[in-house]
């Protein structure tokens, strides 16, 4: 079970950047809303260890990475 909840912190916080990027259209605005929503769920007390804090920070650097170099907040125009 804590392989679960390790793998899960490398996804999860990296593809809910790369999702709140593509709806707010804000690389910025994304980042700052993974971080609220990550960080209350760590005040709550829903983590079980804390190597899966660590793994939830660089997911989140990840994610950043990923909008930045395939430009996933960027509108296309028609």
């Amino acid at each position: 079970m804590d392989l679960y909840w390790l793998m899960m912190a490398l996804v999860v916080p990296a593809v809910t950047v790369v999702v709140f990027a593509r709806l707010t259209r804000n690389k910025y605005v994304a980042v700052i809303l993974t971080f609220i929503l990550y960080g209350v769920s760590i005040y709550r007390g829903f983590y079980n260890s804390e190597w899966v804090i660590y793994l939830d920070a660089i997911s989140l650097v990840i994610g950043y990475i990923l909008v930045e170099l395939y430009n996933i907040d960027q509108v296309e125009e028609e």
